[in-house]
């Protein structure tokens, strides 16, 4: 008997995370925050030019931005 595969669709996935999203926002962003650094994510350049002396004194981090 040949094996019955569910074929994915993005429409069910994005349907099953924004339930998963509504139900579990905190615990879904704290994980994001505990696995990802975003700070990886970012180039050395990238920082240097939103950090320059050039530029206006900054009241959020790069990061949380």
């Amino acid at each position: 008997m040949p094996v019955q595969a569910k074929q994915l669709n993005f429409s069910n996935i994005s349907s099953d995370f924004e339930k998963f999203f509504n139900q579990n926002q905190y615990n879904l962003l704290s994980m994001l925050n505990h696995f990802f650094d975003i700070s990886d994510f970012i180039p050395l350049s990238f920082y240097q030019k939103y950090y320059s002396n050039f530029g206006r004194k900054r009241n959020f981090s790069l990061e949380s931005m």
